[in-house]
């Protein structure tokens, strides 16, 4: 069982004023945190769930306010898919009811107007917007680089590209250029949200067309793969995340020093083929800034605006 779902939604009964004033002080106490009016969560369970988590706890709070034929979409879709995100998850949970005339706005819920939503899995029995609905409708709001990780999420999960196509041509005109712009930059090779967010700074700057996971193939019958490769400038430029030397998924048995150490080798065998001129390793500040991105394309030759 996910712990967003194993938690206790502590709820407040009209009928039993007391035992809601009970709650009441136990909050103003800090001994529990309210997610929604008239819903508690015990603090020491609700500290240990990560953002995402806490926000699937708002989901299942709001749920007995719900209509009938609710759809969770938006935001509150991406979470149960498990889509990454590069900023902090709201507070506010979404849902569309198909046939509403105009949405509804009330404390920390959204419920949308429009049609009906395809989908493909429920949440604590609410049905929950498939994964390419929800990457495409994402795709329409926000940053384009959010955009392009929440498209990238879908792709790597198995959402075929040409479902999103379809998809993304029968929307609105809100929104609809992002869409396209993110839709040229998406590709299922994208390995991780760095890798994402960094081909959408390349393609903000100019960057030539970037190779993603290219192969490069030894003597020996070894393979290095690297993030991206430019031929013409015989470039390689990898994404260099803490998470690649701290996550046990990622660690593979190894520890953070021998992860360390044959990354280095790795990249001394690439650095020695004749057709490599150059290696570049960005980091996520220069992504999150990227004049700093810009100033260490131009160091190392990388050509962009």
């Amino acid at each position: 069982m996910h712990p967003a779902n194993a938690i206790d939604l502590l709820r407040t009964n009209p009928l039993d004023r007391a035992a809601a004033r009970f709650l009441q002080r136990r909050q103003r106490a800090g001994e529990l945190v309210r997610v929604r009016h008239g819903v508690y969560v015990e603090r020491s369970a609700w500290d240990v769930l990560d953002r995402r988590s806490q926000y699937l706890v708002r989901m299942r709070a709001v749920i007995p306010l719900l209509r009938p034929g609710a759809v969770f979409v938006l935001d509150s879709a991406a979470a149960v898919h498990g889509c990454p995100r590069l900023g902090p998850w709201p507070d506010r949970v979404h849902v569309t009811v198909p046939g509403l005339d105009h949405d509804l706005h009330r404390v920390g819920l959204t419920v949308h107007s429009g049609g009906a939503v395809r989908t493909d899995r429920s949440f604590q029995g609410v049905r929950v917007a498939d994964l390419a609905h929800t990457a495409v409708e994402t795709a329409r709001r926000g940053s384009l680089a959010g955009a392009v990780v929440a498209l990238d999420h879908a792709l790597r999960s198995g959402v075929e590209p040409r479902v999103l196509e379809e998809l993304a041509a029968g929307v609105g005109p809100w929104g609809s250029v992002r869409l396209e712009q993110a839709l040229a930059i998406c590709d299922v090779r994208h390995e991780s949200v760095g890798e994402s967010y960094l081909a959408v700074r390349a393609a903000e700057l100019g960057c030539p067309d970037m190779e993603p996971q290219h192969e490069f193939r030894f003597a020996d019958g070894r393979v290095a793969r690297v993030d991206f490769w430019l031929p013409r400038e015989g470039i390689v430029v990898e994404f260099d995340g803490r998470q690649k030397y701290e996550d046990p998924a990622m660690l593979h048995g190894r520890t953070p020093e021998d992860t360390a150490w044959d990354e280095k080798r790795r990249e001394d065998r690439v650095r020695a083929r004749p057709e490599v001129n150059g290696f570049v390793r960005v980091y996520w500040e220069h992504v999150q800034h990227p004049e700093r991105l810009r100033a260490l394309f131009r160091e190392h030759g990388v050509p962009c605006r």
